[in-house]
């Protein structure tokens, strides 16, 4: 896990000290943490920022799962890392038909190392439910964009 993007995903979510509710409903408190109720008690930013590591550790192992090719990627790895910790693993490992939103494009292309393709992919997760219908949120344009980047670049 790099200092980019542990930054980088600290700038995006911003904090929260008391828990809210992100775009697309889940209860979350620090810097994008789920928690399961809005009566969660406030937490300090420490804490908020150790809740961050656990959950990107945890997304970084998920993210090699999918892609262990990405091993000796670090901005690569990073990009993934955020869109599974900003996502979720399930939507993303193709293991699911019957549901439209699971696109393993992205993971497809990185582990083909198509990084044009993964990029162009990886950028079209930028939609949110919100109220049951899949909204363009801008932070989420934002975000992929930037994370895009990484994927073209690589470690230049």
């Amino acid at each position: 896990m790099t200092a980019e993007l542990i930054s980088f995903v600290k700038r995006e979510e911003g904090f929260s000290a008391v828990p809210y509710r992100c775009p697309a409903g889940y209860p979350t408190i620090g810097y994008g943490h789920r928690i399961p109720s809005l009566t969660h008690p406030p937490i300090t930013e420490h804490d908020g920022a150790v809740l961050l590591l656990f959950d990107l550790r945890l997304a970084e192992r998920q993210a090699l799962q999918l892609c262990p090719n990405l091993l000796h990627e670090p901005r690569r790895l990073a990009a993934l890392t955020d869109l599974v910790f900003n996502c979720g693993r399930d939507a993303l490992d193709g293991g699911s038909p019957s549901d439209l939103t699971d696109d393993a494009g992205v993971v497809r292309c990185l582990r083909a190392q198509d990084w044009p393709g993964a990029a162009a992919r990886f950028r079209r997760w930028d939609h949110a439910k919100v109220n049951g219908q899949l909204v363009l949120l801008e932070a989420l344009q934002r975000r992929r964009t930037i994370a895009a980047t990484w994927i073209e670049e690589g470690n230049t």
